[in-house]
């Protein structure tokens, strides 16, 4: 009995330590901490560059594709492909026998023009020499006619013939002009075809590489003036690049001409070139009657010309250039640059609905009316931001301006130095409201409370 009573002690003891314990734990931890633990930031004035990204290839800025310009059989390839070039060097020849002979037959039709024009001009020398005798005769028998000597029938024949001798003058004349023209034809004709002679020698238009070929020799060419030539070769200047790129139909209207960009290529990683926008598309690429619909994405076509300053260090000589076309390249124009202007974190703004418009689209949800309750979705969304106060927040309806990659312009709805909650990103979008607790911590805090967050579940 003895035993009994004081096992039963024994667990009234354990139990009352236990009580106390459980007491004294609870004690010591206080209250529950229902705060949420946010990194705030000031609102402060900073400049704000604002950037369009886009990424493209590296091209030539000046290329050029050669072509014959007369038909006929390579002869001579003078060139590769990857060597440099001289402006004015001879590149290429084409068989120039054909062109040769349709040469003299030109120059054999102009001569005999020529010939023919002289031979009408000796024509007219001799009528103009008839011409003075029938004018002396003519006179005379106006003279013996007066005198009495004549008939009128014999001076009007003398006047006949003179008139007929002028006449025949005047048609010479005519013929000489016509004959002159047909002599400047012939002329131009041989012209002409000795200018397509001497294209049968392909000479390069200016100093570069040669970055591509299209024929062998041995190979026919087509060309003439009514229609382009077969094409032979290119020749790039690689010492002046541009790099196109595709900007989005979102972005583009931000570009201009003009704007300065940083360029980043693969083949050179960690170092940055510049360049200037030179070029902006006015219609869409690959635009199609078979494209026109809306979920395609639409891109227009940037050109950024490279400064050659920001590559000399690498430029070896002007026939080593540094670069080759078709390299990656990834381009950041700046676009919008303003100064002293109010700003915050992106990462502080969140697009809410409207508090009034949310409880009205509830209401016609809960009506039935799914027309009126979906519609204007996208204008119910505002901006806003949370402010300190104390251990609290206030929501604040902002409306913002450009951006940069950290910051975000604040044109209404806060004042410089104001306490915003810039992290964390969950619960600026989704947990936090006017009134919530909140415990401002440092940034570091918060990244290591996050980094240790999954290994507690």
């Amino acid at each position: 009995m003895a035993k009994k009573k004081k096992r039963r002690s024994l667990l009234w003891i354990i139990l009352a330590v236990l009580l106390v314990g459980t007491m004294l734990y609870f004690f010591l931890k206080g209250p529950k901490d229902n705060s949420t633990k946010v990194v705030v930031q000031e609102s402060l004035s900073r400049s704000i560059v604002e950037t369009v990204y886009a990424s493209g290839k590296l091209f030539p800025a000046t290329e050029v594709e050669i072509s014959s310009n007369v038909s006929g059989t390579i002869v001579e390839l003078l060139v590769e492909v990857g060597q440099n070039v001289k402006e004015g060097q001879l590149l290429a020849k084409i068989d120039p026998e054909a062109l040769a002979s349709i040469v003299e037959r030109a120059e054999a039709t102009s001569n005999s023009a020529r010939a023919q024009l002289d031979n009408i001009k000796a024509q007219k020398e001799q009528l103009e020499v008839q011409l003075r005798n029938a004018k002396i005769i003519m006179d005379r028998n106006r003279q013996l006619l007066s005198d009495g000597v004549i008939s009128k029938a014999e001076y009007e024949v003398s006047e006949t013939n003179y008139k007929s001798i002028e006449a025949n003058i005047q048609a010479v004349e005519k013929s000489i002009l016509s004959a002159r023209y047909n002599v400047q034809s012939t002329d131009a004709t041989v012209k002409e075809q000795k200018k397509n002679l001497s294209q049968t020698y392909i000479y390069a238009p200016m100093s570069g590489v040669v970055t591509k070929i299209n024929k062998k020799k041995g190979e026919q060419v087509v060309g003439t003036i009514q229609m382009a030539g077969t094409p032979i070769m290119n020749i790039a200047n690689l010492n002046s690049i541009e790099v196109r790129v595709d900007v989005n139909e979102r972005d583009i209207l931000n570009v201009s001409m003009g704007d300065t960009a940083d360029i980043e290529l693969d083949a050179y990683p960690g170092r940055k070139f510049w360049g200037l926008v030179t070029r902006i598309a006015n219609t869409a690429n690959n635009l199609s009657a078979i494209q026109l619909t809306s979920d395609q994405v639409t891109n227009f076509e940037v050109r950024v010309l490279m400064s050659q300053t920001s590559y000399k260090d690498l430029q070896i000589s002007d026939d080593k250039p540094p670069f080759r076309a078709g390299l990656s390249a990834s381009v950041e124009v700046r676009t919008n640059t303003i100064n002293n202007i109010l700003t915050v974190p992106i990462a502080s703004v969140t697009a809410r609905e409207d508090e009034m418009e949310s409880k009205k689209k509830e209401y016609n949800k809960k009506a039935g009316n799914e027309e009126e309750a979906t519609n204007g979705k996208e204008a119910m969304l505002k901006e806003y931001v949370f402010v300190q106060q104390g251990d609290s927040v206030v929501m604040k309806e902002v409306k913002t301006g450009i951006q940069d990659d950290e910051y975000i312009q604040i044109v209404s709805g806060i004042k410089q130095g104001e306490k915003i909650v810039s992290a964390p990103y969950e619960a600026i979008s989704k947990k936090l409201k006017s009134g919530s607790k909140i415990k401002a911590i440092k940034e570091e805090e918060l990244y290591e409370e996050s980094k240790k967050a999954p290994a507690s579940k």
